[in-house]
Formats: structure tokens, C-alpha cells, sequence
């Protein structure tokens, strides 16, 4: 029997060596030695310094520190002193009331620090539970399952898991530092300063038309869209009032034209006619004012087109602008005119250090995003402008190659601004600090 049971601590020896880690050879420890010690129930503990802590219990897959019994063990292997040999403990021997009921005694027994350990502060309590006595061939059994165990368990602690710790932790360290190499050296990448800006075409000349006076248009010749040449009438003001002002006005200068005739003539034989000559003087000058005026109104009564180009209405539709009553100063059309187009882009003033060195701008239509047109820089403004939104921007001005077919007036995208090559690191650097400025 003693022969067999050697054989089966030597296999069970080489059970736990085999482990694939230090849980699985606990979990291995305290599970196949009961066929070896036949207990009812067994626990293994591990004291690190003042620390306990529950391990493996028998017939568990994962420990339950929390029960009932798994505390009254905790109080027992933390007041009771264990040493090398084996000691047996009952109700009258110091077993708490929680761990005696129906007649159990316990084998408790501290594993042995193997020869090849040296300075360790790890010790493994091997706790067995029986019900009315512990059997004789329990102890010598115990003890050489106990050196088995002890052996497996350092060895997957103190030698297997720790040099895969020190393995791990090394190559974790190897990793940081060639990640932190790698983010260092990205840093020192020169990389095109870029900013990103809407844009929307517009002629590269624009002429406009205002009121040149208070009154009713009364008809719009010309239809929003439509291509007309310099000198064309575009709209007409109602001059039929106008031409009753001047019928009346030559009227009333040509009867007092008349008088002052009549009177130049009676003031040579008579003296006292000569105040009632220089009144009617004065008179005719009033009224020749107001035919001038008048005259000048009904030269006027014609807006024409300033210049040669396409036609857009203030008001969208010829139909708006027939019938309306304008005041003095109001924009009645403009004319696009020039040659190409102009993409003008909104760069906000945030992002307007790329304007101060050499550039260049591509843009991307709404209606072909995957497509770059590139463009040539005419002018930049000096000053910010308040745009729509709110947001001071510089208005970067570029005209577009006049092979490109299909554009209409109006259309937006985004132009892409690239600068002069910068490091990486400042381009990051001076995002961040604009986007923690903006909030």
C-alpha cells in the first residue's frame, strides 16, 4: 500500500509540474489528491507577509472568499500558528465552532519552502477536513504530497510565472520605448501646412446699377441670367409724370420770358419798371432750373447696363422689379462680366499665419468632391472681413482656368490651402492650442 500510494504522489508530482499555470497546478493540488488522502474537503491558503489569501478550495473552479466557511478558515490560519509539522485540530483543540459541527477535525499542515527558494516571503497552508478522525496514513502521505506540492508551486510562483512576468514586462518595455522612438521621430516629419476654407465662384468683375431717384419702375426689359451688352436698357422709370413736369415747366418759362420782354421794352421810357424787370430775371432763372431738372430725370428714366456681361436682378425675376417703387441708392442689378471665374474662400482669421508665406489653393466642388481644380492666387484681402457667420475671415481670392466647363456662378466647395512644409509636432501643437482658444 505505502509502495502504491508513492507511486501516485510521484505521478501526482508530475501532474502539477505539467500545470499550464500556477491556478491550474493549485486548482490540480487540491482536487486530485483526494484520491490519495480520501478528505472530505480541502483549501489552500497563501500568506504573503501579513496578507492571507484563499487560493484553491476542493471541488471549486473558482475560489469563494466570501462564504461562511471560507471566513472561519480565514480567522483560523491567521490566529493559529502553523510551522513544518502537521497538526490536527478539533473542537477541543482549538477548531472554531463554525468548522467543528457534526464531528469534523482538520489536518492542517504548512508546505515546506523547497532547498532552491531562497528569501521568499511566500508561504502555502494546505488545509484537510475530515469528518470524526483524520486516518492514520494521512501524515505520511500528507507530507510527501506536501513536498510535491510545495515544489510545483514555487516553481510555477517563483520561477515559471515570474520569469514570464519579467518577460512580459520587459517586452512592454521594449515596446514603449520603440513606440515613443517612433512618435519622437514623426514629430521631426515636415509635413505641408494645411487649412481647409468654403468657397463660392463669382465673376471676376462685377459692375452694379443703383436708383439714380425716388419713383416707380415701369418695366424691366431684361430677364435675370440673360447676357446683355453695355449701353442695353435694362429697366425704365414711369416718365409720364416727368414730361407733364416739363410741358409745365417750359410753359411757365415761356410766359415769363414773354413778360420780361415786354417790360425790357416799357423800361426804357419808364424808370420805374426796372425792379419789376430784374424779378422777372430772377423767375426765368427759377424756371429754366426746373425744366433742367426735369430734363435731367427724364434722361435718367433709362438704366442701362454699365458694362458687357450676364444680368442678375436684385429682386431674381424681371416681374419683381416691374411695378416696384424704388428709393434713391437701392441695387437694382449687377453685371458679371470679365474673363473666367473667381473662387473666393473665407480663411478664418485663426488660420491666416498659412497666408503669410508662399501657397497654393485646390478646390473640391460639392458637385464633384473627388475631383481637385487648382487655381491661381490674385489677391489676398489686407484686412478681415465679418462674414455671415459671425467669424472675422480673410477673403482669399484665386481665379480658375477657363478650360473648365460646366461652372456656374454661385457654386461652393472647399479649397484646400496648403503652405510652406512645417514638423509635424508644431502643426499639432499650434491645432491643439487654437482649438483649446476657440472654446
Amino acid at each position: 500500500v505505502g509502495l502504491g500510494r508513492h507511486i501516485g504522489a510521484v505521478c501526482f508530482n508530475h501532474d502539477i509540474f505539467n500545470s499550464e499555470s500556477f491556478e491550474s497546478a493549485v486548482l490540480a493540488a487540491v482536487n486530485d489528491s483526494k484520491i490519495l488522502l480520501n478528505f472530505t474537503a480541502a483549501s489552500m491558503w497563501q500568506q504573503e507577509n501579513s496578507h492571507l489569501e484563499l487560493i484553491g478550495q476542493f471541488g471549486q473552479t473558482a475560489v469563494n472568499v466570501h462564504a461562511d466557511k471560507a471566513l472561519a478558515q480565514s480567522k483560523l490560519s491567521a490566529v493559529q500558528t502553523f510551522d513544518n509539522n502537521p497538526v490536527i485540530l478539533d473542537a477541543e483543540h482549538g477548531l472554531p465552532e463554525k468548522l467543528s459541527g457534526n464531528g469534523t477535525v482538520y489536518f492542517c499542515m504548512k508546505l515546506p519552502v523547497p532547498q532552491a527558494v531562497k528569501n521568499t516571503d511566500t508561504t502555502f497552508i494546505w488545509l484537510l477536513e475530515y469528518s470524526g478522525s483524520v486516518p492514520v496514513y494521512v501524515h505520511n502521505t500528507a507530507q510527501i504530497l506536501g513536498n510535491s506540492i510545495a515544489n510545483a508551486l514555487y516553481f510555477h510562483k517563483g520561477t515559471k510565472t515570474n520569469v514570464w512576468r519579467a518577460r512580459k514586462k520587459i517586452s512592454r518595455g521594449i515596446w514603449w520605448l520603440t513606440a515613443a522612438a517612433i512618435l519622437t521621430a514623426l514629430m521631426f516629419i515636415r509635413v505641408p501646412e494645411t487649412v481647409n476654407a468654403e468657397f463660392m465662384l463669382k465673376p471676376a468683375d462685377v459692375s452694379a446699377a443703383y436708383a439714380w431717384f425716388y419713383g416707380p419702375i415701369a418695366k424691366c426689359f431684361k430677364q435675370d441670367g440673360e447676357f446683355v451688352k453695355k449701353g442695353d436698357v435694362i429697366a425704365e422709370y414711369d416718365s409720364q409724370q416727368l414730361r407733364y413736369r416739363i410741358s409745365m415747366a417750359k410753359a411757365a418759362l415761356q410766359e415769363v420770358e414773354t413778360e420780361l420782354a415786354l417790360e425790357q421794352q416799357n423800361s426804357f421810357t419808364d424808370q420805374e419798371k426796372l425792379g419789376k424787370v430784374k424779378l422777372l430775371e430772377a423767375k426765368r432763372d427759377t424756371l429754366l432750373v426746373s425744366v433742367q431738372e426735369a430734363e435731367w430725370y427724364l434722361q435718367h428714366s433709362a438704366i442701362i447696363a454699365p458694362e458687357t456681361g450676364v444680368l442678375a436682378l436684385s429682386d431674381g425675376r424681371a416681374e419683381f422689379l416691374t411695378g416696384k417703387a424704388v428709393k434713391t441708392g437701392d441695387k437694382l442689378f449687377e453685371i458679371y462680366g470679365g474673363n473666367g471665374m473667381i473662387a473666393e474662400a473665407a480663411v478664418n482669421e485663426g488660420s491666416s499665419s498659412i497666408l503669410q508665406n508662399k501657397f497654393k489653393m485646390e478646390l473640391f466642388f460639392h458637385t464633384a468632391p473627388e475631383k481637385a481644380f487648382p487655381a491661381e492666387i490674385v489677391e489676398v484681402s489686407q484686412y478681415p472681413e465679418l462674414n455671415a457667420a459671425r467669424v472675422y475671415c480673410y477673403m482669399v481670392r484665386a481665379k480658375l482656368p477657363e478650360n473648365i466647363a460646366d461652372l456656374r456662378y454661385g457654386m461652393r466647395g472647399i479649397a484646400k490651402i496648403s503652405g510652406e512644409k512645417v514638423f509635424l509636432g508644431y502643426y499639432l501643437f499650434k491645432n491643439m492650442i487654437l482649438y483649446f482658444r476657440s472654446i
